[in-house]
C-alpha cells in the first residue's frame, strides 16, 4: 500500500461513516429502505420486501440483504442500516483511484479520488440506508474493469464488468444494464471498434449468461410469492412510469440532471468549462478518457430525458466527472502558465462569491422554518467554506494550483466532519418522530394511523403500524375498546373529534408542510 491508498482509505472511512450511529432513520427514502429491511430480516424472509406489512416493490433487494446481515450482527439500529452504505462509499473512492492511476496516472487519480470524498452531495448519499450508494459502486467498478480489460487485454476484468453489472442490477434494477450497454456500444463505436469479433473479445456471451445467473433466480422467486405483483409494479411503475411521466412531485426541467452534477462536485466544478475544453481536446488520443465523457454523459443525458428526477438520480456520474476534474487538475498543475492562461482566477472568484453567500442563504432557510430558528447559528460552520475559497483564490493568483485544490480539499472535508457531527445532529433532534416516539414506544395499547402519517415511525418503533382511512373503521374495531395510539396529521384533526382523546403531540415535519399528530384515547 502506497501512502495516497492509506490518505484516501482513512479519509473516505472518516467522512463517509462520520456518525452514522448518531441520527436517526428520518429521510422518507431512508426510512421506507430501513424498514422493509428490518421488517425482510424480523419474518427472515429473503425474498418478498414488504413495508409495515405492504408489498414494496420499489427496489430490488441487494441493498435489503446487506442491512439484513448488518442487523444480524450489530442489532436493528440506524447504524447497521447505514453500515454498507458507507462501505459502498469508501470502495467507490478506492476504485477509483486504484484504477485510475493504471489508465492516467497517479495524480489525475489522487485528484479524482479526493474530488470525490470532498462532495457534500455524496457523503450525504453514502450515509444513508438506500440503494444508491450499491448503484453508484457496482457501476464504478463494473466500468472501471472493462476499460482497463480493454486497455491492457486482461480478460478477467470483462467478467468482473458482467458480474457488477449484475449486482448493480440487484442493487437498482434494468437501469444498471440500460448504462452498461450504452456505455460499452457508443465507446467501441468511438473507438471505431464495434465488430462481432471485438464482441466477442469483450465475452459478450459469457457476460449475458453471468448476467442472467445473478439476476434472474431472485426476480423469479419475487415473481413466483407474489403472484406477478412485484415484477408488474417495479418494471412499470417504478421504471417505465417514472420515465414516462413526472412521479410523486419529483418533475424537473430538461438540464436538471447536468445542473445537480455540477453542484454535487462544488467547489472543483466550478472549472468545469476549462476541464471540458482540455478533455474534450485529448479524449480522442486517450481512450479512458473518452471512455469517462461517455460514461458521465450517457447517465446525465438519460436522465436529462426522463420526466422525474431526483438529486440521486445522475450521481452514477460523478466518479467519471470526478476524473475529467482529476485529469484537468492534474495537467493543468504540470503546465504552471496555464493558470494565468486559462483565467482559472475567474472560476475561483465565482465560488468564493457562492460560498460567501452560502451562510446567509442557510441562515434565512433555516430561519424559515419554526422549528429550526434556534439552530440559525449553525450558518458559522459554512463560513469554512468561505475560508477554504479565499484561500484557495490567494494561491490560484500565484499560480500555484496544486495548493489552490489542497485548500479545496482540506475545508470541505473539516466542513463535512462538522456537518455529520454538529450540525446535522443539532436538526436531526427536532423531527417529530424523535421527539414523540418514547410517548408511544413499549406501550400496552395497539398503536395505528389514520389516512397517513411520517414513514419513519416503523423504523423508529421497529414495529409495524396498523392502517385505518375511516372513522367507522376505527370505532367499530373491537381491538381498540380500551383505548389506543393514533398517529396522523394535523389536517385530519377535524375528522377525529368524533373519537376524542387527548393530543400528545403535534410537530412539523422537517422540510415539510405536514404537522404530525400523536393522539391517545
Amino acid at each position: 500500500m502506497n501512502r495516497n491508498f492509506i490518505l484516501l482509505l482513512v479519509l473516505s472511512t472518516a467522512v463517509y461513516s462520520a456518525n452514522i450511529w448518531n441520527t436517526s432513520v428520518y429521510v422518507l427514502d431512508e426510512a421506507k429502505n430501513a424498514g422493509c429491511a428490518m421488517e425482510m430480516y424480523q419474518r427472515n424472509d429473503w425474498i418478498v420486501p414488504t413495508f409495515n406489512q405492504q408489498l414494496r416493490t420499489d427496489k430490488p433487494p441487494l441493498h435489503y440483504y446487506h442491512m439484513m446481515g448488518a442487523f444480524r450482527v450489530f442489532g436493528v439500529n440506524p447504524f447497521a442500516a447505514r453500515i454498507f452504505s458507507s462501505v459502498m462509499g469508501i470502495l467507490t473512492v478506492l476504485c477509483v483511484y486504484l484504477f485510475g492511476r493504471k489508465l492516467a496516472g497517479e495524480s489525475t487519480a489522487l485528484f479524482a479520488s479526493l474530488i470525490l470524498i470532498a462532495s457534500l452531495q455524496l457523503a450525504i448519499q453514502f450515509h444513508l440506508a438506500v440503494p444508491d450508494p450499491y448503484l453508484i459502486f457496482f457501476l464504478t467498478f463494473g466500468w472501471l474493469s472493462f476499460i482497463y480489460g480493454f486497455s491492457f487485454r486482461k480478460h478477467l476484468f470483462y467478467y468482473l464488468f458482467y458480474i457488477a453489472v449484475g449486482l448493480g442490477t440487484l442493487a437498482k434494477g434494468p437501469v444498471a444494464i440500460i448504462f452498461s450497454g450504452l456505455l460499452v456500444l457508443i465507446f467501441l463505436i468511438a473507438q471505431r471498434k464495434l465488430s462481432i469479433k471485438t464482441l466477442f473479445e469483450t465475452k459478450v456471451v459469457q457476460g449475458f449468461f453471468i448476467l442472467l445467473a445473478i439476476v434472474l433466480p431472485w426476480y423469479f422467486a419475487v415473481s413466483q410469492a407474489t403472484d406477478g405483483e412485484w415484477i408488474a409494479q417495479f418494471f412499470l411503475k417504478h421504471n417505465v412510469n417514472r420515465f414516462t411521466s413526472s412521479m410523486e412531485g419529483h418533475g424537473g426541467f430538461p438540464l436538471a440532471s447536468l445542473v445537480i452534477a455540477i453542484g454535487a462536485l462544488i467547489p472543483f466544478s466550478f472549472f468545469f468549462p476549462q476541464a471540458f475544453r482540455l478533455t474534450w481536446k485529448e479524449q480522442k488520443s486517450n481512450p479512458f478518457l473518452q471512455f469517462s465523457g461517455i460514461a458521465m454523459s450517457i447517465v446525465i443525458v438519460f436522465f436529462a430525458l426522463s420526466r422525474t428526477i431526483l438529486p440521486n438520480y445522475p450521481e452514477p456520474s460523478l466518479p467519471f466527472f470526478a476524473i475529467l476534474l482529476g485529469y484537468f487538475f492534474s495537467r493543468i498543475a504540470e503546465r504552471r502558465d496555464e493558470i494565468r492562461k486559462q483565467k482559472l482566477y475567474v472560476n475561483a472568484i465565482a465560488y468564493l462569491i457562492v460560498a460567501i453567500a452560502l451562510p446567509i442563504v442557510v441562515w434565512i432557510g433555516l430561519g424559515k422554518e419554526d422549528s429550526l430558528q434556534a439552530l440559525q447559528g449553525v450558518a458559522v460552520y459554512f463560513l469554512l467554506l468561505s475560508l477554504g475559497a479565499l484561500i484557495a483564490l490567494y494561491f490560484i493568483l500565484k499560480q500555484e494550483i496544486v495548493k489552490a485544490f489542497y485548500s479545496y480539499v482540506t475545508s470541505m472535508v473539516i466542513f463535512l466532519m462538522c456537518f455529520f457531527y454538529i450540525i446535522f445532529p443539532k436538526v436531526d433532534k427536532q423531527n417529530p418522530v424523535l421527539q414523540s416516539t418514547a410517548l408511544v414506544e413499549g406501550k400496552n395499547k395497539p398503536l395505528l394511523y389514520y389516512k397517513n402519517f411520517n414513514p419513519s415511525y416503523v423504523f423508529a418503533l421497529q414495529q409495524p403500524i396498523k392502517a385505518y382511512g375511516a372513522i367507522d373503521e376505527i370505532v367499530n374495531d373491537p381491538e381498540l375498546k380500551d383505548g389506543f395510539y393514533l398517529i396522523t396529521q394535523k389536517r385530519y384533526l377535524p375528522e377525529l373529534e368524533l373519537l376524542g382523546g387527548q393530543v400528545l403531540f403535534q410537530g412539523k415535519d422537517l422540510f415539510e408542510k405536514q404537522v404530525t399528530v400523536v393522539i391517545e384515547r
